[in-house]
């Protein structure tokens, strides 16, 4: 008897399971039928966002190697404030981009302007162009790893594949 309530009970799991929404390996009936979510699409839009936070930092990773890297970086910078840090988005993306000019002015000081440096130097001009160039990967870094903190106080992303 007990092996016939085993095998029922197997059957209508799976029975159960083969009907449910699964995206990305996250059964979207189960997370909401869990909580106070207003859709289902909601919940999709989260795991979206959490894949576009992975192609973001992959996408990062071949800008860094990119010979065009700060065009490849100030692109993919625009994008994720544009998506992730809407709100005053327009103040953000300018904070940003004063931030690279600060960058590529403060290090220009430290590589180019010292007395002995030549301030049209090709060295110096290299030196800060590296320098900055790990300050600005490092902050859109930054941008997406809090993106995905902020998403992880999810329960459910931690099932995603």
């Amino acid at each position: 008897m007990k092996k016939i309530i085993l095998i029922f009970a197997i059957f209508l799991g799976l029975c159960t399971n083969a009907n449910a929404d699964i995206y990305h390996g996250i059964d979207i009936d189960a997370v909401y039928n869990s909580s106070d979510w207003s859709s289902k699409d909601k919940i999709k839009d989260i795991i979206d966002d959490y894949t576009l936070t992975l192609q973001y930092k992959s996408k990062l990773t071949q800008c860094s190697k990119n010979i065009e890297r700060f065009n490849c970086m100030d692109l993919l910078a625009e994008k994720v404030i544009t998506h992730f840090y809407n709100y005053n988005m327009e103040t953000n993306l300018q904070v940003y981009h004063n931030y690279v000019n600060a960058i590529f002015d403060a290090y220009g000081v430290v590589y180019c302007l010292n007395k002995y440096n030549v301030p049209a130097g090709t060295l110096c001009n290299i030196d800060n162009e590296g320098k900055s160039a790990l300050l600005i990967e490092q902050y859109i870094n930054d941008l997406i790893l809090q993106i995905q903190k902020d998403i992880f106080e999810f329960d459910f992303i931690k099932n995603y594949n």
